[in-house]
C-alpha cells in the first residue's frame, strides 16, 4: 500500500439534500470513485478527524463515506453528515497538498459554510548529498 498523508481538513455547514450537496461536490471538481470499494485505512482518516472535530462536527445517525478524485489521483475523503436525506455538516479529507483551498472556495460560491479549515503546503523533499 502506498503511505499517505493528510494534507488537509475541512468542516462545512452544509444544509442542502443529499443529491444537491453529491452534485455541489462535483461542480467544485471532485470526481466520485464510485467503483472504488472504500478502503478501511482511509476510513480511518476520517475516524481521526471526526474525532478530533467532534465538537464541531455534532452527533447524527446517518453518515455517509465517499471517495472522491480531484485533477487525477489527488484523493479526497468525504464524510456527510445526515438527518435523514438532508446533509448537515461534511468532512473533506484531503491526502494531497494544495487541493482543499481550490474545491474549498468552489463549494463556499454554492452556499456551502466553511467552519473549519487548515492544509500544510507540500513537504520538502529530502535531499541527498553524495560524496563526489
Amino acid at each position: 500500500m502506498i503511505e499517505m498523508r493528510v494534507y488537509g481538513i475541512a468542516i462545512f455547514e452544509v444544509g442542502k439534500d443529499l443529491d444537491v450537496a453529491m452534485l455541489d461536490l462535483e461542480n467544485a471538481g471532485l470526481h466520485r470513485l464510485e467503483y472504488m470499494e472504500i478502503d478501511p485505512d482511509l476510513l480511518t482518516y476520517l475516524d481521526m478527524a471526526e474525532e478530533e472535530f467532534g465538537g464541531t462536527l455534532g452527533k447524527y445517525r446517518t453518515v455517509k463515506d465517499y471517495v472522491f478524485e480531484y485533477n487525477n489521483e489527488r484523493l479526497v475523503l468525504v464524510r456527510l453528515f445526515m438527518h435523514g436525506k438532508h446533509v448537515n455538516k461534511a468532512l473533506l479529507v484531503s491526502l494531497r497538498a494544495g487541493t482543499l483551498k481550490v474545491v474549498s472556495k468552489k463549494l463556499e460560491n454554492v452556499g456551502w459554510k466553511r467552519l473549519f479549515m487548515f492544509e500544510i503546503k507540500k513537504l520538502m523533499r529530502s535531499v541527498k548529498y553524495t560524496d563526489h
